[in-house]
């Protein structure tokens, strides 16, 4: 597929497009994380994962496509993505940062990817990848995160995936889901 000049009032239309479907999933999470408080989100039924795991784990993914595209690499340490990229079996709960903190470190991650969404052309994205995909992925990841568009396809695909998640999550504490 060629993509070709877009008119501007087209470039900003494409742009506020972007924009609204980038936040939705975004929003989604910050919906269903409300609610909870210190105690409950670092704790789980058998089969779920904790609250927090989902913010660390999430803001991996933003963080790491950030890292791929945007000048400054990864805002994370190689720490943070070690405790929260995987299952949960590596977090320090009782060491583990604070809802509030977790929450702002999110907003923060998903701000960076945002800046990036909102300069973007029709043709960003299918910009490539200007750095070496070192995450231990097969090929077929890596691929997909090859490609600007692609790579914010799978972010907002990771964050609406693990939304539902994070909604069973609130029906096995006895929360409500709020949609």
């Amino acid at each position: 597929m060629t993509i070709t000049a877009v008119a501007p009032e087209k470039t900003d239309a494409l742009v506020a497009h972007l924009l609204q479907e980038f936040d939705l999933a975004y929003e989604m999470i910050l919906e269903l994380i409300d609610g909870f408080d210190n105690e409950t989100a670092r704790t789980a039924p058998e089969g779920h994962m904790p609250a927090l795991w989902f913010l660390g784990h999430l803001m991996c993914s933003k963080d790491y496509v950030s890292g791929l595209y945007q000048e400054g690499g990864i805002s994370l340490s190689l720490e943070f993505y070690d405790k929260w990229a995987g299952d949960c079996d590596k977090v320090d709960w009782e060491g583990a940062p604070s809802l509030d903190e977790m929450l702002g470190l999110y907003k923060r991650i998903h701000a960076r990817l945002r800046e990036l969404v909102a300069t973007m052309g029709a043709e960003d994205l299918h910009r490539e990848c200007p750095v070496e995909i070192q995450a231990p992925l097969d090929d077929y990841w890596k691929k997909r995160l090859g490609r600007l568009g692609s790579a914010l396809s799978l972010v907002q695909m990771h964050d609406a995936y693990h939304g539902g998640q994070l909604g069973s999550l609130r029906g096995a504490l006895g929360m409500t889901v709020p949609f």
